[in-house]
């Protein structure tokens, strides 16, 4: 009930009750007014209420109490028509204060009558109901986000695609919650990206993106998407004020715009994923009336942090879809370059059963066969390194290297490549002497690998130069060529696993696109950093490697490194070679007997173990996997045996890992070694300095 019953009773304003009424109400204001809609009474609760004292109102139009669009609208002389029609009328609107403040209030016109029962003028009975409609409209709000907010949360789950989650992004809040909305994502290299906008008016979108593409975020602003990537802290701006503007930019220009552009209130929010603001959400308002408020900014955090969930899922799908594909290219890419060394090594051996006696030929063939079971070699020995770097187990035998000897190895290495293009190799070496700390094999695999790179991509009678400078705690090396160049879109990424091309039909000269990520491990490894530089396709690249400088006072104590066995003539050995591989166990045996060695194969564990019983050897060659029991447990049961001679056990496996080496020791074996094995250091065991 908007009044108290006992009004409804009053017959005209002069009778005690009317006054006892009007002068105890002061939760509530009763103003009287004549039929004319002038005040004629006012009570302690509209002074209250209303702010004026009598003095200030009475004989004042009652239109005084209402805002100037109920003015305009004539709404006090519809509610008198209204009460004189139907004896009142309900009046819920807001009212003006004194202070010119406004307040929702609730209330009703009723009429005053006389003693002779007409009517003389009106009562309006106004209670302040602000805070019930702030709290109704709060809850009627609240259900509002919250479906928002659930329809938001079933739309972005079901998105997998990265572009298209950034545009439902966009268009979720638009526009129920904003006029439009922006997405910003920091690419590598701090570099902001726009990827994605959407406006309530999709016909106004263009006009709405001229701006912004004219003007992008300054990095160095207190107000847009970069003071909250720097502080990782939302920004709400309730009101767009000319002075505001001005504060933003001095520029004239700046200003036309963002006054053309009409921003009244808007949110910028953090896209955040583990800890680290990898974006952000600007929800803007410039068309609608309404204004953004504190519990808005809570709204657009949650939405937020919904996108920022989906953006980072749709981007963890991406990356798995592209490592699919990128292993899917791998594998192809693998094939090929394993059936390119495998076609002239079977082509040879076809040409050596044809004309076994041709001794030339059959030396060109050898040769032929020896290059391409080394590339073979270096292949796998390729692939083995990276997994070991990724697992932290790659074994680096450090020792201070001259810099000058570690290229110069390297160039000796992709000498091959860069002769059979014709390219032009030019060396640059300070005039003092440089030593590293480092694994000379594996820092020479670094820059070798970097060379063969740029012959590889660089055409045919290209330039190659290779630059070596110090500085006052480091050595840099350039590796620069004139060849294809790399595309800006790749700069950060050729280090990266498989980073090649997309197809194997668009690789020239073939590799697995490994090459450059084992660069990066190994160097990381030694405590330098790789980088890149090319200025875009065609027009060449540059690489760059950062070393510490070895000083006198970090040259470690070298001990006296022994000599390698050489392949001596001495008495016979008993030697057992256990593979289950005929071929292998064959060519093998085959070797060592041709040194004079008295030699017995086996082709599985249990064979092994009778072996060593029977033959009594000096050396078991044991591969790991055989068909019975493993190598492991042979090696274990011939330890086991008893009245027999140890042998040296070494395991013959392509098995490499650290951890294969740990299971060999601890089952018993001597040595591990990886297959295939340089056949001089088989021929070593011929003595007995050899194992």
């Amino acid at each position: 009930m908007h009044c108290p019953d006992a009004i409804e009773s009053i017959t005209t304003p002069s009778s005690d009750q009317y006054r006892q009424i009007v002068e105890s109400a002061v939760d509530y204001a009763i103003v009287s007014c004549d039929l004319q809609g002038r005040v004629t009474s006012w009570n302690k609760g509209a002074f209250k209420l209303f702010g004026w004292t009598g003095d200030d109102i009475v004989g004042q139009s009652v239109e005084r109490l209402f805002t100037p669009a109920d003015v305009t609208a004539g709404v006090a002389a519809r509610h008198r028509r209204t009460a004189l029609a139907e004896g009142r009328a309900l009046d819920d609107r807001w009212h003006m204060r004194k202070d010119g403040s406004r307040f929702w209030g609730s209330g009703e016109w009723m009429l005053l009558r006389g003693d002779d029962d007409e009517t003389t003028g009106f009562v309006k009975i106004v209670r302040d109901r602000t805070e019930e409609r702030r709290e109704a409209a709060g809850r009627r709000q609240l259900s509002l986000d919250l479906r928002f907010l659930a329809r938001a949360s079933e739309e972005l789950l079901q998105l997998c695609d990265y572009q298209v989650t950034l545009d439902k992004v966009a268009r979720l809040s638009v526009p129920d919650f904003s006029d439009w909305c922006v997405v910003d994502i920091l690419e590598p290299g701090n570099l902001l990206h726009r990827v994605a906008t959407a406006h309530a008016d999709p016909r106004r979108l263009e006009r709405a993106l001229a701006p912004q593409r004219r003007y992008r975020p300054d990095p160095h602003s207190t107000f847009d998407v970069w003071e909250v990537l720097r502080t990782g802290q939302a920004r709400l701006v309730e009101e767009m004020t000319p002075e505001l503007r001005e504060r933003i930019t001095c520029d004239p220009d700046r200003l036309a715009t963002l006054r053309a552009m009409k921003l009244r209130s808007w949110i910028i929010a953090p896209l955040v994923a583990h800890g680290q603001a990898f974006g952000a959400l600007t929800f803007a308002i410039s068309e609608s009336p309404r204004r953004y408020n504190r519990d808005d900014l809570a709204l657009a955090l949650d939405l937020t942090r919904r996108a920022a969930v989906a953006i980072e899922n749709a981007k963890l799908l991406r990356a798995l879809r592209e490592s699919d594909q990128a292993k899917d290219v791998f594998m192809a890419t693998l094939a090929h370059e394993l059936r390119n060394p495998l076609a002239p090594i079977w082509n040879g051996l076809s040409i050596i059963q044809r004309v076994p006696r041709d001794r030339q030929r059959v030396a060109q063939v050898a040769g032929m066969i020896e290059r391409q079971v080394g590339q073979l070699t270096r292949l796998v020995d390729d692939l083995l390194d990276i997994s070991r770097i990724g697992a932290g187990k790659i074994d680096l035998k450090k020792e201070p290297a001259s810099l000058v000897c570690i290229i110069n190895a390297a160039v000796e290495m992709s000498r091959p490549q860069i002769e059979a293009a014709h390219h032009q190799l030019s060396l640059s070496f300070p005039d003092e002497s440089v030593e590293i700390l480092a694994d000379p094999a594996r820092m020479a695999q670094v820059f070798a690998n970097l060379l063969i790179n740029a012959a590889k991509y660089t055409r045919r009678g290209g330039s190659i130069t290779v630059r070596a400078e110090t500085q006052p705690t480091q050595v840099v090396v350039r590796v620069r060529d004139n060849g294809t160049g790399i595309a800006p879109d790749m700069l950060g990424r050729v280090f990266g696993l498989y980073a090649q091309a997309s197809h194997p039909d668009e690789r020239r000269q073939g590799g697995l696109g490994i090459g450059l990520s084992l660069v990066e491990g190994l160097v990381r490894l030694h405590g330098g950093t790789v980088e890149v530089r090319s200025p875009g396709l065609d027009q060449g690249s540059e690489f760059i490697v950062a070393l510490p400088r070895l000083e006198p006072s970090d040259r470690p104590a070298v001990a006296e490194m022994p000599t390698e066995c050489a392949v001596a003539g001495g008495a016979a050995r008993r030697i057992l070679v256990v593979d289950d591989n005929l071929d292998a166990a064959g060519s093998v045996a085959d070797l060592l007997a041709l040194y004079g060695n008295e030699v017995d194969v086996a082709h599985d564990g249990t064979g092994a173990v009778e072996h060593t019983c029977s033959f009594r050897p000096d050396v078991v060659l044991l591969d790991i996997g055989l068909p019975d029991i493993s190598g492991y447990e042979a090696a274990r049961r011939i330890r086991k045996l008893a009245g027999v001679r140890q042998p040296t056990l070494i395991a013959l496996t392509g098995w490499g890992q650290q951890q294969d080496k740990d299971q060999s020791m601890a089952a018993g074996f001597d040595q591990h070694w990886t297959k295939p094995v340089d056949p001089a250091r088989l021929l070593a065991l011929t003595s007995r300095q050899g194992v």
